[in-house]
């Protein structure tokens, strides 16, 4: 929202300025909470989540990792990030009233004369539309740059415009490893990245992202004397997401020519995991899932997060059951030569090290929780295995802190945070009053 008000603050002539302001903002802090509590959770379990599941599949041992680094901070990010949320859904609304505390009149061109309103609009939209592209153009277009000059590019303060173009094509053919059009400019400025590097390590890339997570929490490990700050931590791990996506079985939905209903039980099951499981999917992917939702929808969802979708068929079937079908189309969009070059340097990259365990295949198991007794629990969902914990974990909570902090320093930490996310999602107000009356025992989340 700042931004907004110093853009329009640098235009000094003293002209009338047309903007449109989305009701929503894009992108949110964590999982998108607007409580700190809900924030500072959901980064304890994604924390202990992804620790968990490195534990299993790398074979280490992480437990030298301090989690508990700069709680002050954390809390001021906590606090910072909710009101960021707050503020995001709320985007025009709050972008209004600070142009209005700068100083400006804001006249709603609603209140204006329709005719002349539209044709703003219109202009507005065109001139945008040329400016954007002329943009991606000239960034397509400019002089390729040596890993040097692109390092003196980057630690310069003070750019040109054809600098700033050479910069972000530089990073862009580095990123990407093809060649940089108007179109990869565009989609990466769309957020095409991310979602092109989770649909990497959920297929081809899997059997090298628990090399790629174990070398990242080591190195942040060393960086910070053993100590990682949460958020970041969170940020850089992926094998929490794919397992999660693996575990819905979303690629079983990938097959071209299928043609997809929601009735169908392959459906039903997506929808009945998905609610499930919906509050681990929120921290893990910041996917809002409810019961309310059809499985189609639950599934467009999910799919966005590799950008990917199911296409619209039609309405087929007798009459008076005639149901919505949709079938998967592979993308035209080149995904296929990145992920090639991805995987080529991937390669490279581990027979010149030959420290490098072998690959592990792609059916890493979740981490497997022991029951009370020490036998296997060998329950089907991951889900289900961590709910036993919780029943006991209500019956502690019943006898107070005291009967709270004994049993759980009985529990491993992969079990802590199994518990945290089974009964926050059976019992969120208890645990939240829990948490609310006895602040000190919540270091064991951290």
């Amino acid at each position: 929202m700042d931004s907004v008000r110093q853009m329009l603050a640098r235009l000094r002539e003293t002209v009338d300025r047309h903007i449109w302001v989305s009701r929503y903002g894009m992108g949110t802090v964590g999982n998108g909470s607007t409580s700190m509590g809900g924030l500072l959770r959901s980064q304890d379990i994604a924390t202990q989540a992804n620790i968990a599941l490195l534990s299993a599949a790398d074979n280490d041992d992480y437990s030298f990792i301090d989690q508990n680094f700069q709680p002050e901070s954390l809390q001021t990010w906590g606090k910072r990030g909710a009101v960021i949320n707050v503020e995001m859904r709320r985007y025009q609304e709050f972008v209004l009233k600070g142009l209005v505390a700068d100083g400006y009149k804001i006249i709603d061109a609603d209140d204006s004369d329709p005719d002349e309103t539209k044709e703003v609009v219109k202009e507005v939209k065109a001139a945008s539309k040329e400016l954007y592209s002329g943009q991606c153009l000239g960034v397509s277009e400019s002089d390729d740059v040596s890993d040097a000059e692109l390092k003196k590019l980057q630690e310069k303060r003070v750019k040109t415009e054809e600098e700033r173009y050479q910069q972000r094509k530089g990073e862009l053919s580095r990123r990407y490893e093809v060649e940089v059009t108007p179109e990869l400019v565009e989609k990466d400025d769309d957020g095409w990245y991310p979602q092109l590097r989770l649909h990497y390590y959920l297929t081809v890339g899997r059997q090298f992202l628990v090399n790629r997570d174990s070398k990242r929490v080591k190195g942040l490990a060393e960086a910070g004397e053993n100590s990682i700050w949460k958020p970041d931590f969170n940020k850089g791990q992926m094998l929490s997401s794919v397992r999660l996506l693996e575990e819905l079985k979303l690629l079983q939905l990938l097959t071209p020519g299928v043609r997809l209903r929601g009735s169908d039980e392959e459906m039903q099951q997506l929808k009945r995991a998905a609610v499930e499981n919906r509050y681990l999917i929120k921290t893990c992917l910041n996917v809002t899932v409810s019961d309310k939702l059809t499985p189609l929808a639950i599934a467009q969802k999910l799919l966005n997060k590799i950008d990917l979708r199911l296409t619209y068929v039609g309405r087929l079937g007798p009459r008076g059951k005639r149901e919505c079908v949709y079938k998967f189309v592979a993308p035209d969009d080149r995904r296929n030569v990145i992920f090639e070059k991805w995987l080529n340097r991937e390669l490279v990259s581990v027979t010149s090290n030959i420290g490098i365990p072998t690959p592990i295949t792609d059916t890493i198991p979740l981490p497997v929780i022991e029951d009370m007794e020490g036998q296997e629990n060998s329950t089907d969902s991951w889900w289900q295995q961590v709910k036993f914990y919780a029943a006991g974990f209500k019956e502690r909570v019943k006898d107070g802190v005291e009967a709270v902090k004994e049993f759980l320093s009985t529990l491993t930490p992969d079990e802590r945070w199994g518990v945290m996310l089974a009964f926050e999602e059976q019992e969120p107000v208890m645990f939240g009053q829990l948490v609310a009356s006895a602040p000190n025992w919540v270091e064991w989340m951290a």
